[in-house]
């Protein structure tokens, strides 16, 4: 008899052991599941807040030839320098298309940024002028893509 009672102890010591080890393991996992469903909520609401608009695209003309690119920030969040510099801005002819890095100096295959109020970041409604330097010739029309690291893009076809 006593015999049997220390058996069932022995069970129900190793039941409640084993049951806390899976408990423990369940909740670490959904710490880990919380973490990322966080971080795909918080992108998401970024994707979401970000919206901008090209409004204007025109041809400079002078020693070197560059398109001076109008930019509005039309979203509900303000956009950081960080974010700009790792932008993209392609360029589309029937024939090719062309990808323009960031440089703040300019430069054949780059393209640069000047705010319309120097703070460093491309606030709500603020416009930003954005010079592409193409160092291939492109036909007319021309389409201009601008495109943010969160994949937010806004695009404008120059006809001259």
């Amino acid at each position: 008899m006593v015999s049997e009672s220390i058996n069932t102890a022995i069970i129900v010591i190793a039941g409640i052991i084993l049951a806390s080890m899976v408990s423990a393991m369940l909740l670490s996992q959904i710490s880990v599941i919380d973490s990322s469903m966080r971080l795909i909520i918080k992108s998401a609401q970024n994707k979401i807040s970000t919206q901008i608009s090209i409004v204007l695209v025109s041809m400079n003309t002078s020693t070197t030839k560059y398109f001076v690119i109008y930019a509005k920030n039309t979203g509900s969040r303000a956009i950081s320098q960080q974010e700009l510099v790792q932008s993209d801005v392609y360029l589309q002819d029937s024939a090719k298309t062309i990808l323009l890095l960031y440089s703040s100096s300019g430069g054949l295959g780059k393209w640069n940024y000047t705010e319309s109020v120097q703070n460093g970041i491309w606030d709500v409604g603020e416009t930003i002028t954005i010079k592409a330097f193409n160092a291939t010739s492109l036909s007319i029309p021309t389409r201009i893509v601008f495109v943010l690291p969160n994949g937010v893009s806004a695009e404008y076809q120059y006809t001259g």
